[in-house]
């Protein structure tokens, strides 16, 4: 995985690899590597992948977000009143933006639609981060998690395991991160961050 001194670099926001593209340090050229491997997901026959690529609107986020499913585990709960409320059951795939790294694990999301207009009026959806236990992904979703990984080792993505990624941080710091309070970060806090 990565040494204190690594893991210090990545919560100053600077990558930590010499493989292409991460050895350029080029923002762009990153995201422009990690949207080719999200095409790749979305070509998974039966399999839909979303993706937020924009620092989920505010701040700063070291990971780009996919939320991928397959198509039957979208489901309209409820239609009134010309809105459509769906329930969206699938895996999470956070890509760090500083080193060829990604997690995987559960989520479940809702979105009311406007029908007509098919507008999204709200949503919810949770984070794989903020939950220590979360990086598990249950048999119903084996075929999506063993997709997702060729299409990440293709990239040269590595999958951090939840047993290193939920250890206590080593040393003192202070994470840019929305998700853990300082006296609890964990070494996923040091690689994966949103501060809003």
């Amino acid at each position: 995985m990565f040494s204190n001194e690594q893991l210090q670099t990545l919560i100053a926001g600077k990558v930590v690899c010499d493989a292409y593209p991460y050895d350029t340090k080029d923002e762009q050229e990153i995201v422009a590597h990690i949207n080719r491997m999200f095409h790749r997901i979305n070509r998974i026959p039966n399999v839909v992948c979303e993706a937020e690529w924009n620092h989920f609107g505010s701040g700063y986020a070291s990971f780009i977000e996919f939320f991928c499913y397959q198509k039957e585990d979208r489901v309209i709960v409820e239609e009134q009143h010309g809105m459509q409320e769906i329930e969206t059951k699938g895996i999470v795939l956070d890509i760090s933006r500083l080193a060829p790294v990604a997690i995987m694990g559960e989520d479940y999301r809702y979105k009311k639609l406007h029908i007509e207009t098919n507008k999204e009026v709200s949503g919810a959806y949770g984070s794989i981060i903020d939950r220590p236990n979360s990086l598990h992904i249950s048999e119903r979703f084996q075929n999506v998690r063993k997709e997702s990984e060729k299409a990440l080792k293709e990239f040269n993505y590595e999958i951090l395991e939840a047993e290193e990624l939920n250890q206590p941080l080593s040393f003192k710091t202070t994470i840019p991160t929305i998700y853990r309070n300082a006296r609890q970060y964990l070494v996923m806090d040091a690689i994966f961050y949103w501060e809003d």
